[in-house]
């Protein structure tokens, strides 16, 4: 019976072990990115395949199993838009925030990277 307690103390240390690597994977995953940012969208824009109305938005980044997405939802509207998004390691800290388009066929404005003041790392979306 004694051996049956030591057993059984070492499967749940191994599990709490691995349990606290999988958080720290997690956030290692994030790193160098605020997980809140806020943007203003000067036109219409394409975003994660929806045309998004020109306002002001509540950035979410967060992490869905290995998936980076970035939730965008307008602040007194009722646009939301999650969007697939690759971290992309930068230099330095970004000492701006900046945002980068592309035009589709339709002629719209498209949302293919951001970087934030402070990061040190940048979002380049999924298309």
């Amino acid at each position: 019976m004694h051996q049956q307690k030591r057993m059984f103390v070492m499967v749940m240390v191994v599990i709490v072990v691995l349990g606290c690597a999988a958080v720290v994977a997690a956030t290692d995953s994030m790193a160098g990115v605020k997980t809140k940012q806020d943007i203003t969208l000067s036109q219409p824009t394409v975003v994660g395949g929806s045309l998004l109305p020109a306002g002001e938005y509540k950035i979410n980044h967060e992490m869905q199993g290995t998936e980076h997405i970035m939730i965008f939802k307008q602040v007194g509207g009722k646009a939301e838009v999650k969007a697939k998004c690759n971290l992309v390691p930068l230099n330095a800290k970004a000492s701006t925030t900046e945002q980068r388009f592309n035009e589709n066929a339709k002629n719209e404005r498209v949302l293919v990277e951001m970087q934030f003041q402070g990061d040190t790392s940048k979002h380049v979306l999924v298309q």
